[in-house]
């Protein structure tokens, strides 16, 4: 026990040891490290502060002075703090032995070997007894006492001066401390030597935006202050720019990024400053949702990058707005003034907003430095929803008063609800019905368009005075607030009283006469062309670039005289419309008129038109052959001549017509004066004696109108006076004069109230206008007989004439073939000739002059006249040239003519007798009818007839030679004659059934034309023999057809006539042009914005679309 207690002594001693034994060394390295630190702070602060060193320096210092106490640290201090805190156990027992055998030397290894021993000593009882042994012997030792804490006295010099010179400089100068030891702390910040003066900054904030100037302004303050302030900035040096008294101040351009400063002057610089560089917020991305009112059916639309919008009344606008460095967004509206926070959605700012007006509004940006620098400012422009705006062009039936056409424009924003005509009928005093609407087609969502609507008035039963009333309203589609309407004015459309119908007859037949003399001149001058180029034509071997600029200019010529005459048709027959619908009834002068329309239809013929057409592909070629055209304008100047011939007797007949027209007119107006003087007379006597303003206002009335009808009676004389052989007048001054008096007297004896007396002076005045009217109906019946008479004999006379004038034609063409050149005889054949050509010219003119009285005698009568006398021209051209086979063919031609002519006017002859008896038959005073219909037509059959047996017998004969061929040149003829009097039973092209009629005539001409070929080429076949009994069928169907078309056009005539309303040629156009331009908007606007279309269509307008 006792040896274990030794032990335990010497370690214990020995653990003491170490404990002193690092305490030793943590007193001698603090004390080292102590004054290492201390000798090393005080180097650096006075370096630093006597030598102001630049941050890299600084730095340097700073570091190794941590350097150099983390040394100090390591090195002495760090290894017995550890031990010491028993962290770590860095001297083991045998080191620590070896330690205390340097302290005790006597002890040598004893301790180490005891340490070494002791763990064998637990099995081996000798070693056991060696350790007790030893431990007694070292337990009697003090080991720590051996480390005296005192040797470390030697090292607190090093401690000393540092720390007395830190303190004697800290007691005497402490701010070198402070100030060396805050800039080595601060190493990155600039110092410098204290300056006289002091640099003061005058900016509140040294704090600029992004990507603007900044100006730094600088002040110096001191009593001396330096010549020139300079900005260290990366090393280089920017003076500043000196404003007045000791302000400096430089403009940073453009700043991007944050940067440190100094300032400088004298050779002193100031403290770094740092610059702070910040965003402002903006805006990076505009994207507006534009959501039309539901009404308007358009798409929303999306519009980017632009403010500025143009939208209709009514539309929503959701702005999606896309911010850099804003903590917050709100729009500011100026009307009313409101301000609208964005909501954040999706890292988007939404604002939105529905527009009734137009405004500015503003967007506004903020964060936690600042707000947007500049206005972002926008202009929205709301289109109101204006009212629709309509105009009115309209177009009146001034002929048949049958229809009212009102047309024109309707614009809109966008589009239209309801378009309707508005009317009313008033009827003279009887008040007004309501107004009544008819719709108005339209497209509703056209923003401009022209609209039209036809309006049948005969549905209104309106009677003379009566008015219409009516305007037209259009309302748009729109719903903000409400849908609007525009109308026109209220017009007024009167139905003419008979007077006024009566003028506005006379006013087209002015008309139509005035047109008829037009193109009378204008086919009298081309007939005079034609003749001048005929004449150059037959002298030249080719054509200069004159002389076919002088042909294209007959062919345009003959299109203008073409155009007249087809105006001239349509006036003609809507006269005949405005007669038939508003002149008494007359059934001679319905067929009159009937057969003047006629004739006019027939004035154009298709083979005119087809040498006009060869003429004109002559002239296209380059060099065109006079040899060819010479023949042509020969044709063509016979077909003018006709033309020429026809208009004057259309001319002639009109006129006549005209004049029966306003006599019937005033027999009419003598028997509706009578009827109603007669009622006057009644209504009269029924009063008492006193004076009457009514009475007195209808006797006045019918005053006038006598008056009136005096009028017209001296027009037609007038009229009748201008005719080539004016007619016998009814004479019926006696009792115009008459009956002037009656009614005078009547009109002053109801002014004093005589009232019986006026009554008896309004009966003798009736009877007297009753009078008058059969006295003018006898006397015109009479006249009508006396000529007719004269007619019927001058065409007895024509017919003996033109017998005569056959029989020496006859003989003549038989001594031409039997007489030579040489013949002493040929003379005075050819004076003959010449005298049966003078005769010829007597009967022409005679029958022409007879044609313009006789309406029986039908066009083709006067062309074949024309060509009887042109061929007798011919033949008397031939013999002059002593041309025999040409003058017999002429002479021929000339007999076929006459033939021709006999029996036409046989045929005419029969009619004006039949015509004569049913005139005798009526009797004096009656209305006069049609005579015996379609007997022109009916000859034609009979001659075609006649023509077949002619052939037969031909064919039968057995001739041959020369006779044949005469007698086959004369059937050709006769054939062709046939042909183109066939033309006459073509139907109007109005009429039903007209494409199919003259698809058959057109077939039935051409089988005439292979016969007229087989005639000529000597062919008489069983072939042709069975084509005219088809011709004869055919023809006769083709008459029946025509009898069949006369007896309905009759019906019609006796029955009111239902007219088609036609569109006036100027709404035609006009709608054409309105069809134009919305065809033009819809196929090639592209899609504009409505701020875009309103001015399309103002444009429109200004072009007058």
């Amino acid at each position: 026990m006792r040896a274990a207690g030794s032990l335990q002594t010497v370690l214990e001693q020995l653990q003491a040891f170490k404990r002193k034994f690092y305490l030793n060394l943590l007193v001698k390295g603090a004390l080292l490290a102590t004054g290492l630190v201390l000798s090393s702070f005080l180097l650096i602060t006075l370096l630093e502060y006597y030598f102001y060193f630049q941050p890299e320096v600084r730095a340097f210092l700073l570091f190794s002075f941590l350097s150099i106490s983390a040394f100090a640290v390591v090195r002495w201090l760090w290894t017995p703090l550890l031990a010491l805190a028993n962290l770590k156990k860095l001297l083991s027992d045998e080191q620590a032995a070896r330690q205390v055998a340097q302290y005790f030397p006597e002890i040598q290894d004893r301790l180490l070997n005891l340490l070494q021993l002791k763990n064998v000593a637990l099995t081996n009882e000798l070693v056991a007894a060696s350790v007790e042994q030893r431990s007694e012997e070292l337990a009697t030792y003090q080991f720590p006492e051996r480390i005296k804490l005192t040797q470390n006295k030697s090292y607190f010099k090093y401690l000393l001066l540092p720390l007395v010179l830190v303190l004697v400089l800290a007691f005497i100068y402490p701010t070198l401390f402070v100030q060396g030891t805050e800039r080595i702390i601060n190493f990155k910040t600039h110092y410098s030597p204290e300056a006289p003066f002091k640099f003061q900054i005058e900016n509140e904030l040294l704090q600029a935006f992004k990507g603007e100037d900044f100006q730094l302004k600088v002040s110096i303050e001191g009593n001396s202050v330096p010549e020139e302030v300079a900005l260290v900035l990366d090393g280089r040096e920017i003076p500043l720019k000196r404003e007045k008294g000791n302000t400096y101040v430089h403009e940073f351009q453009k700043v991007q990024e944050s940067v440190d400063f100094q300032l400088t002057g004298a050779g002193f610089y100031s403290k770094t400053n740092h610059l702070r560089v910040v965003a402002r917020p903006a805006l990076r991305q505009l994207r507006a949702e534009l959501k039309y009112p539901a009404y308007l059916r358009k798409p929303a639309e999306t519009v980017t990058n632009t403010g500025d919008f143009t939208v209709p009344e009514g539309t929503q606008v959701t702005w999606h707005l896309a911010a850099e460095n804003a903590d917050s967004l709100w729009l500011q509206f100026e009307a009313p003034a409101q301000k609208v926070k964005a909501q954040l959605q999706d890292e988007e700012y939404v604002v939105n907003k529905t527009f009734m007006q137009s405004q500015r509004y503003s967007m506004h940006l903020r964060n936690r430095y600042s707000s947007n620098k500049e206005q972002i400012s926008y202009q929205i422009t709301v289109i109101p929803d204006r009212a629709p705006e309509i105009t009115l062009e309209q177009f009146r039936d001034s002929v048949m008063y049958s229809y009212l056409v009102v047309g024109g424009t309707i614009s809109d924003d966008y589009g239209f609800s309801r378009l309707a005509l508005h009317y009313r009928v008033l009827k003279g005093n009887n008040g007004s019905t309501g107004y009544k609407t008819v719709s108005i087609p339209f497209n509703g969502s056209l923003p401009t368009q022209s609209y039209f609507h036809q309006l049948n008035l005969k549905q209104f039963n309106l009677q003379p005075g009566d008015k219409l009333e009516y305007f037209v309203q259009v309302a748009d589609n729109d719903q903000v607030p409400q849908p609007k309407s525009a109308r026109t004015s209220t017009f007024t459309f009167k139905y003419p009283d008979p007077a006024e119908l009566q003028k506005s007859i006379e006013q087209t037949s002015q008309q139509v006469q005035s047109q008829m003399k037009s193109s009378l001149n204008k086919a009298e001058e081309l007939k005079k062309s034609l003749e001048q180029n005929e004449e150059k034509t037959k002298l030249k071997r080719e054509l200069s670039y004159q002389d076919k600029k002088a042909l294209q200019e007959l062919a345009e010529k003959k299109k203008a005289l073409q155009e007249d005459l087809e105006a001239l048709k349509k006036m003609n027959e809507q006269l005949n419309q405005q007669q038939d619908q508003f002149s008494p009834k007359n059934e001679k002068l319905a067929e009159k008129r009937d057969q003047l329309q006629k004739m006019m239809d027939q004035l154009l013929d298709e083979e005119t038109k087809k040498l006009y057409q060869e003429l004109e592909k002559l002239l296209q070629q380059k060099q065109p052959d006079p040899a060819q055209i010479q023949p042509l304008l020969d044709k063509l100047n016979n077909k003018e001549e006709n033309l020429q011939k026809e208009l004057d007797r259309l001319l002639e007949m009109f006129k006549q017509l005209q004049v029966e027209q306003k006599l019937d007119n005033a027999m009419q107006k003598l028997e509706d004066m009578a009827k109603k003087q007669e009622d006057l007379s009644n209504k009269t006597a029924n009063q008492k004696n006193k004076a009457d303003q009514n009475l007195q206002q209808e006797q006045k009335n019918l005053q006038e109108q006598f008056k009136q009808m005096q009028e017209d009676l001296k027009e037609a004389e007038k009229l009748n006076e201008q005719l080539e052989h004016p007619e016998d007048m009814p004479e019926t001054e006696q009792l115009q004069e008459q009956i002037e008096q009656e009614q005078e007297g009547a009109q002053e004896s109801l002014q004093k109230g005589q009232n019986q007396k006026a009554s008896q002076q309004q009966k003798s005045a009736a009877q007297k206008m009753q009078k008058m009217s059969q006295q003018m109906q006898s006397q015109e019946a009479s006249a009508d007989m006396q000529q007719m008479q004269q007619n019927l004999d001058h065409l007895r006379d024509i017919l003996e004439n033109l017998v005569t004038l056959s029989f020496g034609q006859e003989k003549l063409m038989k001594d031409f073939r039997n007489v030579q050149q040489s013949d002493p005889r040929f003379i005075s054949m050819a004076q003959q000739q010449l005298k049966l050509s003078d005769d010829a010219k007597i009967i022409e003119d005679s029958l022409l002059s007879l044609a313009k009285r006789v309406m029986q005698i039908q066009s083709f009568v006067t062309r074949e006249v024309g060509a009887m006398e042109e061929e007798m021209r011919k033949s008397s051209e031939s013999i002059k040239d002593r041309n025999l086979g040409k003058t017999g063919t002429h002479q021929q031609l000339a007999m076929t003519s006459m033939n021709n002519l006999a029996l036409m006017l046989s045929d005419v002859q029969k009619q004006m007798q039949q015509a004569m008896m049913a005139a005798q038959q009526s009797g004096p005073g009656k209305k006069k009818g049609k005579g015996k219909n379609g007997k022109g037509q009916s000859m034609m059959g009979q001659m075609q007839q006649q023509l077949n047996e002619q052939i037969q017998q031909l064919q039968k004969s057995g001739q041959s030679g020369k006779a044949l061929s005469e007698q086959l040149a004369k059937l050709a003829a006769q054939q062709e004659m046939l042909r183109n009097a066939m033309k006459e039973l073509a139907p109007p092209s109005t009429a039903p059934g007209s494409k199919e009629a003259g698809e058959n005539l057109s077939n039935l001409g051409k089988l005439m034309e292979q016969t007229e070929t087989d005639l000529v080429n000597k062919r008489l076949t069983e072939q042709t023999m069975m084509r005219q009994k088809e011709i004869l069928t055919r023809l006769l169907q083709a008459e029946k057809a025509a009898n069949e078309r006369d007896l309905d056009e009759k019906r019609e005539a006796n029955t009111a006539k239902e007219l088609p309303a036609r569109i006036p040629p100027s709404l035609q156009k006009y709608q054409e042009r309105q069809k134009q331009q919305t065809e033009s908007l819809r196929q090639n606007l592209p899609a504009l914005t409505p701020y875009y279309k309103k001015q399309v269509d103002a444009y429109f307008k200004q072009l007058g679309y």
